[in-house]
């Protein structure tokens, strides 16, 4: 293992879906996995200095997250603009889009990757109240699409972990 991909290893933390559809996605995840809550995000916006491909980036997600024990299910849908997400739709793709890591040096992590597997497809911070920088790297070398690395703010990492505690209670009263 890469020494730069052997740093991202203890922190896995997501597992994410591109669909076209956020409320079937959730019910078949409901239905057939038992996640039992869903915190939909409607209308994420990609903040300024965004960037897909090397160029600037408008895009805007709608995100639904769950938890499957202690792994985060991310389910994506674009809702506009440009995006990995679109891009992968647009592509004849659907399912598994990404896997992620939430790191606690978002900088060093990211430089150490792109210093061995060239720059980000896509990365950025998202607006919003919460600071979450994110950059995705490319596995079509395996056959696969995409790694991202996360950096969380207080809020953010709050925002999770009462996410993941709202999944418990409701995997609990069932």
């Amino acid at each position: 293992m890469s020494d730069a991909l052997s740093i991202l290893a203890p922190h896995f933390f997501q597992v994410a879906y591109v669909v076209p559809d956020l409320a079937r996605a959730e019910a078949w995840f409901e239905r057939v996995l038992g996640v039992n809550h869903f915190e939909r995000l409607e209308g994420v916006v990609l903040g300024d200095g965004c960037r897909h491909r090397g160029a600037a980036s408008n895009g805007v997600l709608d995100l639904s997250l769950g938890y499957l024990g202690d792994t985060q299910l991310e389910l994506v849908r674009p809702a506009g603009g440009v995006t990995l997400h679109g891009e992968f739709l647009e592509t004849g793709g659907r399912g598994l889009h990404h896997v992620a890591f939430a790191v606690p040096d978002f900088a060093a992590a990211t430089a150490r990757l792109t210093a061995e597997l060239g720059p980000p497809a896509a990365d950025g911070v998202l607006a919003g109240g919460m600071r979450v920088e994110f950059a995705y790297y490319e596995c079509t070398e395996a056959g696969a699409s995409f790694v991202e690395v996360l950096g969380f703010d207080e809020a953010a990492r709050a925002f999770m972990s009462d996410l993941k505690e709202k999944s418990r209670r409701a995997t609990a009263r069932r």
